[in-house]
């Protein structure tokens, strides 16, 4: 039988063309499932140091300081501190969270990692404040490192004027500091805005170049815990250390600085380790420590959409590998030195870093109780292995700034692919392929919280302190801010197998999901209802309210969850308006 066509050939008729197909509508407003630009050009070990230089910061050389930093009485137990405990405690509960991501990003390996998750599982409101609160969490922790970079170049030279000497090196203490000998005021912030610029400079390198730094610069500061770990115990004494210190302290011995803070900081032996474990009023505020300190090692799962090969393997051994190295340096590593030198010395001397040792008139030899510092008093012939050890502190710290910016941009990549915010915020710069715009935008918001903290420009109500940002009061502000960054994978995880069984059908653990859920959940609901919600309440109650939810970030915390909510609501109706439809959006996970 012949065709159609063919008969019409035969006879002559003419061919009946179709006509043409009408072309779709190409409104750009419409339009919401493009490419997202990034190309998957992180490895496993890139993505393991990734999330160890976002994790580390000061805490190389400085982990000492952060036994006094939840303003609470640290006892001891058998080798370790109350603090190295809630590392142990904070890890085992953290490598669940670990499962879950790895779970949940390898079924849905797209960049803006939780943000993606809560989105599509629960709610975009929530995936939007979860997301909104870890950036400004994120940005508060890069605001509080820029500062303790030049600390720590501060802290170098001094170690070097403690061996060779040489004037320029012994007055480093007057480097990027004001008449109060903070680093502060007008030097404080020139100094901050420099260092701002250099890590602007790392982080728009483009990615692979990027990410090959990062590895380089985070496998040198593990170089510098081992060699801590090895010459703080074996190249030092207790008796060299206590026998020179007065040396640089004006004549203030180690025993001085330990009966400092023996009344409020020092809780000596346990005899009652479980009950303190299960502590309801100490052990959380440790615990909430070790959040602060933790956040970070789950980075990686929020650049996945860049991490080439096995998305489960490669994010679960960062994930884990990087947890190891956060949980050794957290407990063993700060404990065993911090014994070896003094413990109750190291204790009170951080105290007096923050400003809660009032005990001690003056903070012994004008700054933190740094580890290779303290090496460099108790032997100073070996001033150049404690040098190279300091350097590799002032570079985790400045390490972490460029990671951040880096995992943040990526999120707000999701954001602009999800219209919530404006499109050109996420636009991926073809050389770079990394979104310009978000980079620039959080670059310009650290820079003024860096003003915030120089200049007495805040008004009195968020800031009682001399109306500006303090460290400790930061670094509260960001424990505040990441509430749902902790919650919400728990909760991910209980309901996805009821909300979306379709996103988690391949989902490696997909049975234990809900289990692992669970399980996390109990963690970061104990730590916040204790250690945030019960003081809140109390305070209150009380007569000194406003100054405890200053001193703590708190009402600050609520400031930006409310600017949050306003940003949800302008951009939701901004898309409605445009006639994008939400529901199906979010039904879907993002473009690769």
């Amino acid at each position: 039988m012949l065709s159609r066509r063919a008969c019409r050939a035969i006879i002559g008729a003419p061919e009946v063309t179709a006509p043409p197909a009408t072309p779709a509508p190409t409104s750009a407003r419409l339009f919401v499932r493009q490419s997202s630009g990034l190309v998957r050009n992180v490895s496993v070990t890139n993505a393991l140091f990734f999330n160890v230089a976002a994790f580390v910061g000061v805490g190389l050389t400085l982990y000492p300081i952060f036994y006094s930093l939840a303003f609470v009485p640290v006892w001891k137990f058998g080798p370790l501190s109350e603090y190295g405990w809630a590392a142990i405690v904070a890890g085992l509960f953290c490598a669940v969270l670990a499962l879950i991501f790895a779970s949940l990003s390898s079924v849905m390996p797209r960049s803006g990692g939780d943000y993606v998750f809560t989105s599509r599982i629960v709610h975009p409101f929530l995936g939007w404040m979860e997301s909104w609160t870890l950036v400004i969490a994120s940005i508060l922790i890069i605001a509080f490192e820029v500062p303790l970079v030049l600390r720590n170049l501060q802290i170098t030279a001094r170690i070097i004027g403690i061996g060779p000497g040489g004037h320029f090196f012994d007055n480093a203490n007057t480097w990027f500091t004001d008449s109060t000998g903070g680093i502060t005021g007008s030097p404080g912030f020139i100094g901050s805005l420099v260092v701002l610029a250099v890590i602007g400079l790392v982080v728009i390198l483009p990615t692979r170049t990027f990410h090959r730094v990062v590895t380089a610069l985070a496998a040198f500061g593990v170089a510098g815990f081992v060699a801590m770990f090895i010459f703080g115990l074996a190249a030092t004494s207790r008796s060299s250390f206590e026998s020179h210190l007065p040396h640089y302290t004006g004549g203030v011995t180690a025993q001085q600085i330990a009966a400092s803070g023996k009344a409020e900081f020092i809780a000596g032996h346990t005899h009652h380790f479980l009950s303190d474990l299960f502590s309801t009023t100490v052990f959380p505020f440790m615990l909430s420590i070790l959040l602060f300190q933790y956040i970070g090692f789950q980075y990686s799962a929020y650049i996945a959409g860049e991490v080439r090969g096995n998305v489960k393997r490669g994010v679960l051994i960062a994930l884990l590998g990087a947890l190891s190295i956060g949980v050794l340096a957290n407990s063993f590593y700060v404990d065993l030195i911090s014994n070896h030198l003094g413990f109750d010395t190291n204790v009170s001397w951080g105290a007096a870093y923050w400003g809660f040792n009032s005990h001690l008139s003056a903070l012994p030899m004008g700054q933190p109780n740094a580890m290779p510092l303290l090496g460099a008093v108790a032997n100073k012939s070996l001033w150049p292995i404690w040098a190279l050890i300091s350097l590799a502190g002032t570079v985790f710290p400045f390490l972490l700034c460029p990671v951040y910016i880096n995992f943040i941009s990526r999120m707000q990549l999701a954001w602009s692919l999800d219209r919530q915010v404006p499109e050109w915020f996420g636009n991926v710069s073809e050389r770079l392929r990394a979104p310009l715009n978000a980079i620039l935008a959080t670059l310009g918001f650290t820079g003024v919280l860096l003003f915030f903290q120089s200049y007495n420009a805040l008004p009195h109500f968020l800031a009682t302190t001399g109306n500006k940002l303090n460290l400790a009061g930061t670094a509260w502000f960001s424990i505040t801010m990441a509430i749902l960054t902790w919650t919400m994978p728990g909760l991910n995880a209980l309901l996805v197998r009821f909300r979306r069984p379709d996103l988690i059908r391949n989902a490696p653990f997909r049975k234990a999901l809900p289990w692992l859920g669970l399980v996390w959940l109990v963690f970061p609901i104990w730590v916040y209802v204790f250690a945030v919600g019960k003081p809140i309440e109390k305070s209150l109650r009380g007569t000194g309210r406003l100054h405890y939810l200053e001193t703590n970030g708190i009402l600050d915390a609520l400031l930006f969850y409310g600017i949050g909510l306003a940003i949800y609501v302008a951009m939701l109706l901004r898309t409605r308006a445009a006639g994008v439809d939400t529901k199906m959006l979010f039904a879907e996970i993002p473009p690769d």
